[in-house]
């Protein structure tokens, strides 16, 4: 069953959400799979009928106020029943104090708390933004993926045809580099793919004849991203003279990953060509596209409009 152990999400976030362990050490083995969270204030009034307790569930000071005004017999009560479910963990925001019997009973069921200073609101958007990135269905290809303009373009193509050079001449006219060689992608929506570089060779790229250069401590801080949207594919392939190209721009071609879509451009190499440039403009011209211009059509209506002036 896919999803992350809650030993991972602690590790993880801990810097980030300044999470503490309180309890249940023993439970940080057990796997969250699901991205939802659940506030068991239902639950704790002593309705189970819909609990749902495979979700990570979140205290915060409706909860442990509504705890605390319980007369201890009752509140024993309902935090037992609680725990005769299978519980995944319990976060406390706030930086709130748990009550004991809480503390008592997640050490003998071995259910991992832990403890953040975020608000509730904040911390649920927060760990449902990691989790929705985790569940999200992945894929990995070979490639370059680079940010031009603010545009996504992953740069395919043969090995040794010039990708990773292509985008070193991008990254010295001030782009940004995002991943070279493998590059992962996640799909955050139906029409939303993200790609990163893969944490070992993250802000390196191989160059034949030079080897591997690390770009962020060549041009700095400012010449690479973690990640980026996908946007555009330009699918680099070797000049075929017997091959007809697409001279106008009229037809939109689309390369499929994941289920979605991406605009994709195949250029073609041939020497003399300044493929950064050529990558620079197609940048640009999506951007336009999404304004509602679309230059290709544009010309297109008014080569017609004056055809049929001189008929």
């Amino acid at each position: 069953m896919p999803g992350v152990t809650v030993k991972e999400f602690f590790k993880e976030k801990q810097a980030k959400m300044q999470l503490e362990m309180l309890a249940g050490e023993e439970g940080l083995d057990k796997k969250i799979t699901v991205f939802d969270v659940n506030r068991p204030g239902l639950a704790l009034s002593g309705y189970f009928e819909y609990f749902a307790f495979e979700r990570i569930q979140v205290l915060g000071m409706t909860e442990l106020s509504y705890l605390a005004e319980l007369d201890q017999k009752r509140r024993q009560e309902i935090l037992e029943r609680l725990f005769s479910y299978d519980l995944v963990c319990f976060v406390i925001t706030r930086s709130l104090e748990p009550p004991q019997e809480l503390i008592k009973l997640a050490n003998e069921r071995a259910v991992a708390t832990l403890r953040t200073p975020l608000n509730t609101i904040t911390f649920i958007n927060e760990v449902t933004t990691y989790l929705e990135e985790k569940f999200a269905p992945s894929t990995s290809v070979h490639g370059v993926l680079i940010d031009v303009y603010g545009v996504g373009a992953l740069i395919l193509g043969e090995s040794g045809i010039g990708k990773s050079e292509c985008a070193l001449e991008l990254v010295k006219r001030g782009h940004r580099l995002v991943a070279d060689d493998v590059v992962d992608i996640r799909k955050r929506s139906s029409t939303l793919l993200v790609g990163k570089g893969m944490e070992f060779i993250k802000y390196h790229m191989e160059i034949r004849g030079l080897g591997i250069i690390d770009i962020r401590n060549l041009f700095g801080a400012g010449a690479i991203r973690d990640d980026t949207e996908i946007d555009l594919i330009i699918q680099m392939e070797e000049w075929d003279s017997k091959r007809e190209y697409d001279r106008l721009g009229l037809d939109e071609v689309t390369y499929e990953i994941l289920g979605v879509e991406v605009p994709k451009l195949i250029i073609p190499i041939r020497p003399g060509r300044n493929i950064a440039a050529i990558v620079e403009v197609a940048a640009m011209n999506w951007r336009l596209k999404q304004t509602g211009y679309f230059s290709a059509h544009e010309f297109d209506k008014k080569l017609k409009e004056k055809t049929k002036k001189e008929q």
